[in-house]
């Protein structure tokens, strides 16, 4: 009898810590998790650097986030998922609080083009998308171990955090002109 009760509460442990659901604004606490392993390798460092200066030479098409009376401008992958956000501009939202790091809102339709991943660090400014159609904005540098498709990327997150707030906030997403 203990060892069923044992299992089944790791089963409801387990679904009430699930990310990004539409239960609680609290499932997704990635604020304690361990960080990603890094490499020393020099060689590593500097082909990844060229590798991603290579990534920002390619045209991107890039978004306004606009938050309050502040304007943000954020450059979009190129991939599919990224393609289908950008038919839904101009579009405006209110997003919530999450963990003191990231503002989140479920959009009413599926974005999903692509299959997400771990990104291992989420920098402040990254935009991304969870599960089929949480669409997130990320405000502070953090390690995760969830999987998400990123969308792109705020070029300047100056004033980023003060403009979100700590509360739900409503936020503009346009095509950049």
């Amino acid at each position: 009898m203990k060892k069923i009760l044992s299992i089944l509460f790791m089963i409801s442990f387990i679904f009430a810590f699930t990310g990004c659901s539409n239960h609680t604004d609290k499932e997704r606490d990635t604020s304690s998790e361990p960080s990603s392993v890094s490499t020393n390798n020099s060689s590593y460092e500097h082909n990844k650097s060229q590798t991603d200066s290579a990534k920002e030479t390619k045209t991107m098409k890039t978004i306004n986030i606009i938050v309050g009376n502040k304007t943000f401008t954020a450059a979009l992958e190129d991939n599919d998922t990224a393609k289908a956000l950008v038919k839904q501009l101009p579009l405006t939202v209110d997003m919530s609080e999450l963990n003191g790091n990231e503002k989140y809102n479920y959009l009413s339709g599926n974005l999903r083009a692509d299959t997400p991943a771990s990104p291992g660090r989420i920098n402040a400014g990254d935009l991304m998308l969870y599960g089929n159609n949480c669409l997130v904005l990320f405000y502070k540098t953090f390690n995760t171990s969830y999987s998400y498709i990123k969308l792109g990327r705020i070029e300047n997150t100056s004033g980023l955090t003060e403009a979100l707030g700590s509360d739900s906030v409503k936020v503009t997403f346009s095509v950049s002109e």
